[in-house]
């Protein structure tokens, strides 16, 4: 009977064991658990985390197709529609560290040109690629005697008198006391080669109180050995805003990189002479429609002047019509122009 009893219990056992291994081979594994992409507020809206890491990403650009009767830049240019579809892309990232936000920001362009005269085209262009940190700026970006200062209005055609250079590689630092004061220094790409190669230099100052600000800025462009400075002063009351521009040229006999001609046709080459001057009004009638005035005038008698509607129909979209004058007096010629502009931003 003992050995009987022996015998069934160690049957028992061995089923037991065989069971608990049997069931231990098919269970599956704990799955990993899953990274969602999580949003990144501390940047502004539009910056999510990269999965995996600590750096925020901002994904964006736009689409816009223009169509216009004329060239604002040229005189005798109305012999046709010209066409104009653009594609830019954005891509921005933004990160803490115990320097301030690390970020770097890359746009890039794309045309199709459908003018009936020159024929179809495209091109392609990089228009930033630059790190920034403690308020350095390392890499593709718009001069800072442009961008210090602000641009002309919010103008499609707000250079036909130009006011600056726009995409350069440079080493450049703004300071921001946080009070309303700025200032800025930066070394810019010369675009000249060779053994006596020197750099362009900016620097610029401003103020700024909320309702008004000022801000000067000047230009060294070490090719043509000639500058020019720039002051501006903006105004905000509420619905309107305002601004005023002007600038100097070292010598009103040349052209150059601070103090520029964008003129075509049989106005090419012709500048500033010893100054310039723009102004400009901006109104806004509700979140969906404003206008825009803008007025600019040379030492060389050059008049250009500007007006658009801006009306954005649902978010994201914005129709833009928009007609400019120009005259060059000197060669007594003049030029209009009217466009309308389709953009959709994401």
């Amino acid at each position: 009977m003992n050995i009987k009893s022996l015998l069934l219990g160690s049957a028992a056992a061995l089923a037991v064991v065989s069971g608990a291994q049997a069931a231990d081979a098919i269970v599956a594994a704990e799955p990993e658990p899953m990274e969602y992409v999580r949003v990144c507020d501390a940047f502004g809206t539009g910056y999510f985390y990269i999965p995996g890491t600590e750096t925020c990403l901002k994904v964006g650009g736009r689409v816009r197709f223009d169509v216009q009767a004329a060239d604002s830049y040229s005189p005798n240019s109305d012999n046709g529609w010209n066409t104009r579809s653009r594609a830019e892309l954005y891509l921005d990232s933004a990160s803490d560290t115990e320097y301030g936000a690390l970020k770097t920001q890359i746009v890039a362009r794309w045309d199709f040109d459908g003018d009936y005269n020159d024929g179809q085209h495209t091109t392609s262009k990089l228009i930033a690629a630059n790190i920034t940190l403690a308020g350095f700026l390392v890499g593709l970006a718009d001069s800072q005697y442009t961008s210090f200062t602000g641009y002309a209005g919010d103008i499609i055609n707000d250079d036909v008198i130009a006011y600056g250079e726009f995409e350069v590689n440079q080493i450049s630092y703004t300071y921001d006391g946080g009070n309303g004061f700025t200032a800025v220094i930066s070394l810019e790409d010369d675009s000249r080669t060779g053994d006596d190669y020197m750099v362009d230099v900016v620097g610029g100052i401003g103020y700024s109180t909320g309702t008004f600000g000022f801000k000067v800025v000047g230009g060294y462009d070490e090719s043509a050995e000639e500058g020019a400075i720039k002051a501006r002063l903006d105004g905000n009351f509420g619905a309107l805003s305002a601004f005023l521009m002007a600038g100097w040229n070292s010598d009103g006999d040349v052209v150059h990189k601070f103090a520029p001609s964008n003129f075509g046709g049989a106005a090419a080459g012709i500048g500033w002479g010893d100054w310039a001057v723009w102004g400009g009004l901006g109104y806004s009638f509700s979140d969906t429609l404003a206008a825009n005035l803008q007025l600019a005038y040379t030492d060389s008698e050059v008049f250009a002047a500007a007006a658009n509607v801006k009306w954005n129909p649902v978010p994201g979209l914005l129709i833009q019509p928009e007609i400019t004058y120009t005259n060059w007096d000197s060669i007594d010629e003049d030029q209009w122009n009217g466009m309308v502009r389709f953009q959709r931003t994401f």
